[in-house]
């Protein structure tokens, strides 16, 4: 059937055929704007300047809408929740535009429809009041009739007022009812549509722009019913059946359309929440929609076009969320290997936090969460990731704990109001006024955050810090790519338009943003950092372990291996280091008059330097003759004097004849068959020149036995933090140094572990 002109109608235009890229609202070239950084700028100060008008607007309606200012909010079963503050109702300036003569028929011919059709003019738009513009047999003459361009023009105001012909139904249940309960009007569109005979089944998809903007939702804050012939239309997809698709971000849906096959008129009428000024404005409503009329198999497939276009939008979104992932992991394994650098956990934490954002930003753009837990989960994360990277930044450049910090630190807690405040906010005005606390705290930590991050950082890159200067590379360019993204949406939104960014190129069908260049720079540097940080511990491990290697090999010099021969004494010694370099030592000497010279002490710390502390003193004791164990400890302590450390040290001479003179430098007491002797207390080695030492005299019969020990045996702990104790000691002191030290490591050692065990033999007394 050939189609028929009608006044005020262009021929109907079809949809174009499938692209292999994105899909994305076609565009004049000659009314393609592009985006530099002035207008970036300008486009963000009016942003904010517009948020802030709208919040006065909303606490101060005006004059026109004075009468319902103490009216609850929006409360329609299929229009926006209640929030907590209402949408201004300003009034609506006069018409633009011809509205056509009366008894002048505007329908969209569709009889010749061959294949889907884009339903772009011969729409008809008004704010309806009294009567119900739903139903077919609506009189909309006296609307103008509008095309389905970027905007439309304002129409009067007359028709929003009362109609005391028409009163306006007030019945919830009436999914038709035109008028809110409290007053509010809707901005109707409606087309008339001529179809031909015999049509078959027909669906109407509206599609949305597939655009990486619906991470910044600056619009389509509203939702949008339809009816068809006066009959409610229940959308296709995720939550369409629950009529709550406003709490949802705006996807493309498919309508179908119910009416009889052989039924050639039909008229579609949508409704949308009257907003006059601002992003969510009813003038915008094009701009944001596609409507396509057809068979189902014909859209279905324009719809799973708009999936895959949806899928390459995000997917550099969600590769850098993968990638964030992995090396999260990779950096808490890295710390569970290197505990003394704390940085990796706080960095490995953060990049978890921030890498489900891209999924949870895919999902809710494709209508699987709501608006409130997508926004709630969001911030919620990125506050917490931020603190993540605060820490993280402390531990990286060992910075000292300032005022500042300790009150960024302290006062963190409260950013995790933000989300739950965010769910609730509907619920009563208390919870709303904690919203806007928690958004006003949120807003000044983050500020001192940025300053904080960007400051430190740029002192740090000054004082060639190489490092910082690699992270403060991409924390530019995410503030390039965030103002980019930003102002993008919200210029698409406020002129109504989709806008292009000159910083966004096409790799193939997937389009690469700068903020993912941003975030690509950020995987690169963290993983350039990584690496530089493994070398430069690898190479200071290699150093370290070279030193210890010595100090061993010194160590293993200076202390006998194997109990050196002692006419007339049996002696035992074990030794177990806590560490590959210990700080213990021991000195057994036998003497020309049949006598035994020992010396115990633990020098203070472990590796080269204590190392290099028990060369010293094995040197000046091998080289010294002085039997005098009190002699002896003065010499030592002049030998330590003016060092980095102290040492603990006894000594003691065994005469032939069983006479034991013993001398103590701060050491732990000796214990002769089980009993402990109380010696004269004296300073360690090396703290006070010129010191004399005490002697303590005693006996040992044939068969007794002198234990001597470090500290380490009675210092052992348990993990519950138990000690091993002088009373264990006490209690073991009979037995082998062996099953004394053991016992000790078994116990929980913690230090150096040293016990040398001396029997008087009986065949020296009879000698």
């Amino acid at each position: 059937m050939q189609a028929t002109q009608l006044p005020c109608q262009t021929s109907p235009k079809p949809i174009s055929e499938p692209v292999s890229g994105p899909v994305s609202e076609p565009i004049d070239p000659r009314r393609r704007r592009t985006i530099s950084v002035l207008p970036i700028l300008a486009s963000i100060l009016v942003l904010v300047l517009f948020s802030a008008a709208s919040s006065i607007l909303a606490q101060q309606p005006s004059s026109a809408a004075s009468s319902q200012a103490s009216q609850p909010p929006f409360d329609h079963p299929h229009g926006p929740p209640g929030l907590p503050f209402p949408h201004p109702h300003p009034n609506i300036r006069p018409p633009k535009g011809k509205i056509p003569d009366a008894g002048t028929p505007v329908v969209f011919d569709a009889a010749g429809m061959g294949s889907p059709l884009v339903l772009d003019h011969n729409w008809r738009l008004g704010i309806a009041s009294g009567s119900d513009p739903a139903k077919p047999d609506f009189d909309d003459s006296t609307w103008p009739t509008r095309d389905a361009k970027e905007a439309v023009a304002e129409v009067d105001d007359s028709a929003a007022e009362d109609d005391s012909d028409h009163p306006p139904d007030h019945d919830h249940d009436d999914p038709s009812s035109n008028h809110h309960p409290h007053g509010h009007p809707f901005a109707w569109f409606r087309i008339h549509i001529h179809l031909p005979v015999h049509h078959g089944p027909l669906v109407v998809l509206v599609r949305v722009p597939v655009s990486r903007n619906a991470q910044v939702t600056f619009n389509e804050t509203v939702g949008m019913d339809m009816f068809a012939n006066g009959k409610l239309i229940v959308p296709e997809g995720p939550n369409g059946p629950t009529q709550q698709s406003y709490e949802y971000q705006q996807i493309s849906r498919i309508y179908p359309i119910d009416i009889p096959q052989d039924q050639a008129n039909l008229t579609l009428a949508v409704r949308i929440p009257f907003v006059a000024l601002g992003m969510d404005a009813y003038t915008g409503f094009f701009a944001h929609r596609t409507f396509y009329l057809g068979e189902r198999d014909d859209l279905v497939s324009h719809l799973d076009l708009w999936d895959h276009a949806m899928l390459f939008e995000r997917i550099p979104a969600l590769v850098d969320g993968g990638l964030k992932f992995l090396i999260a992991l990779f950096l808490l394994a890295l710390f569970w290997t290197q505990r003394d650098h704390p940085e990796y956990l706080w960095l490995g934490l953060q990049m978890l936090l921030v890498a489900p954002l891209a999924y949870i930003g895919f999902v809710g753009s494709m209508g699987r969460i709501d608006k409130l837990w997508t926004a709630a989960s969001e911030f919620q994360l990125l506050l917490i990731s931020a603190y993540l990277y605060f820490e993280f930044l402390i531990a990286f450049l060992s910075l000292r704990r300032r005022w500042y910090i300790i009150a960024m630190r302290y006062s963190s807690p409260l950013l995790l109001t933000l989300g739950p405040f965010l769910l609730f906010v509907r619920d009563s005005k208390a919870v709303a006024i904690g919203f806007v606390l928690s958004i006003l705290f949120a807003l000044l930590w983050m500020l001192a955050w940025v300053l904080f991050v960007g400051l430190t950082l740029t002192i740090a890159a000054f004082k060639r810090n190489y490092e910082a200067a690699l992270l403060l590379l991409p924390l530019l360019l995410s503030v390039v790519g965030m103002v980019e993204l930003a102002s993008t949406a919200g210029s698409s939104s406020w002129l109504g338009t989709p806008m292009q960014s000159p910083l966004t190129f096409q790799a193939g069908p997937v389009p690469i943003h700068f903020s993912d260049v941003a975030d690509f720079v950020g995987i690169f540097v963290i993983i350039l950092i990584i690496f530089v940080r493994f070398l430069r511990i690898h190479r200071e491990r290699e150093r370290a372990s070279s030193e210890l290697a010595a100090a061993r090999s010194v160590q293993e010099l200076m202390i006998p291996r194997e109990s050196p021969q002692t006419p007339g004494f049996h002696v035992d010694t074990v030794y177990k280091p806590a560490t590959e370099v210990g700080g213990d030592f021991f000195h057994i000497q036998a003497t020309g008059d049949g006598g035994l010279l020992i010396v115990i002490g633990d020098v203070a710390g472990h590796g080269l330097q204590a190392a290099m502390n028990v060369s010293m003193l094995m040197g000046a004791l091998r080289r010294s003759p002085i039997t005098s164990p009190a002699q002896i400890l003065a010499d030592l302590n002049q030998v330590l004097v003016g060092s980095s450390s102290f040492t603990t040290c006894e000594a003691a001479y065994f005469s032939a004849d069983g006479e034991v003179v013993i001398a103590s430098a701060g050491h732990p007491p000796p214990y002769l068959n089980s009993q402990e002797i109380i010696l004269p207390g004296g300073l360690p080695l090396g703290v006070v020149p010129g010191i004399e030492y005490d002697e303590t005299r005693l006996y040992l019969h044939p068969g007794d036995r002198l234990l001597l020990m470090s500290d380490g045996v009675a210092e052992a702990r348990k993990p519950n933090g138990e000690l091993f104790g002088f009373d264990r000691v006490r209690n073991l002191s009979g037995q082998s140094a062996f099953f004394i030290a053991d016992a000790a490591k078994e116990f929980g050692q913690e230090d150096d572990i040293t016990v040398l065990t001396i029997r008087r033999l009986a065949q020296a007394a009879a000698a």
